[in-house]
C-alpha cells in the first residue's frame, strides 16, 4: 500500500500492558462467539471486537495487515484536528492473525443512521465529508517519486509513467495523465461514524484497509461502485446515498468518459 511508509512508522504509547493484549483479542474473539454473529468463525476477516471496559475496540483476522495499522497511525498524525480517525494503541501478530487495537468510538455508522436523518442533517454531513475527503487528497507522497502500490494487483509502479503502467497492467481504458492521490478506497456508509443526538456530525472515518496512492479517479469510482450488505443498508437508501449524496462528498466524474472504462475492470478484478 504505502511506499511512505517505508520512511515512517508511528511510535506507539503503551497506555496498555502489551503482554496481555493477545489474550485480550482472544477473549474478544470469544465475545463474537457468543454473541452468535454469523461471521465469528472467520480467520481472514471476522467482525470486529467492543470491549467497552476497556475503551477499546480490537480489529483482527488474517486479512489484518500492519500496513493497515500503519496507514490508521499516518492519516491520525497527519490530518488529526480535520479527519478523525481512531487512536492506534498497539499491533499485535498471534498465529497468523494481525491484531490491531484502537481506541473505542462509540458511535453509530452512517449506514445506521441513515434512514432517521432530515434533509438538513444528511446534507450537512456530507458537506463535512467532503472537506475531510479534500484533506487527505491534499497530502503529498513522500518520497516525490510518483508511484502506485497495490499489492493485490501486483504492483508497485514507480516513475513519472505510474499511472500509464498501473492503467496497462489492469486493463483500465483511461488516458494516462491522472495524477496520483491519497485516497480511502472504500468511503462507504458503514466505514462513517455519525455522532448521536441533536445536529449529528461525522465522529470518524474508520477501515482504512485498503487506502493508498492511487489515481484521482479512484475515490469517485470505487465508492459509487461498491455495495454493502443489506442488513447495514438497504439497497433503495444505497442508491438515493449514491445518486444525490456521494457527489456532494466526492466530486463527480463523467460516466461514460472516466467511469465505465473502471467499471469493466472492476468486473473482472475486484
Amino acid at each position: 500500500m504505502l511506499r511512505l511508509l517505508c520512511h515512517w512508522r508511528p511510535i506507539l504509547q503503551p497506555f496498555y500492558d502489551t503482554a496481555n493484549l493477545t489474550t485480550t483479542g482472544l477473549t474478544g474473539w470469544a465475545r463474537n462467539k457468543e454473541s452468535g454473529c454469523p461471521n465469528a468463525d472467520d480467520l481472514n476477516r471476522p467482525p470486529p471486537v467492543r470491549i467497552p471496559e476497556l475503551g477499546l475496540l480490537v480489529k483482527y483476522g488474517t486479512q489484518v495487515t500492519r500496513t493497515e495499522m500503519d496507514t490508521q497511525c499516518f492519516i491520525r498524525q497527519r490530518l488529526q484536528g480535520t479527519v478523525d480517525v481512531p487512536e492506534v494503541v498497539s499491533w499485535v501478530e498471534d498465529n497468523n492473525q494481525g491484531f490491531i487495537y484502537m481506541t473505542l468510538i462509540d458511535a453509530p455508522t452512517l449506514a445506521e443512521c441513515w434512514n432517521n436523518l432530515t434533509e438538513f442533517e444528511r446534507q450537512s454531513i456530507c458537506h463535512e465529508l467532503h472537506d475531510m475527503v479534500q484533506k487527505w487528497r491534499e497530502l503529498g507522497q513522500e518520497p516525490e517519486e510518483a508511484y502506485i502500490d497495490r499489492s493485490d494487483l501486483c504492483g508497485p509502479w514507480v516513475g513519472s509513467d505510474a499511472v500509464q503502467m498501473f492503467q496497462e497492467a489492469c486493463y483500465i481504458g483511461l488516458a494516462d495523465d491522472s495524477p496520483i492521490i491519497f485516497t480511502h478506497g472504500d468511503l462507504v456508509p458503514c466505514n462513517i461514524l455519525i455522532t448521536e443526538g441533536e445536529n449529528p456530525r461525522v465522529a470518524a472515518i474508520i477501515d482504512w484497509a485498503q487506502a493508498g496512492w492511487y489515481p484521482c479517479y479512484w475515490e469517485w469510482c470505487k465508492a459509487k461502485w461498491v455495495m454493502i450488505p443489506q442488513d447495514d443498508m438497504d439497497r433503495a437508501a444505497q442508491e438515493i446515498w449514491k445518486q444525490t449524496y456521494l457527489p456532494l462528498v466526492i466530486d463527480p466524474l463523467s460516466e461514460t468518459d472516466i467511469y465505465h472504462p473502471w467499471f469493466y475492470f472492476a468486473l473482472s478484478n475486484i
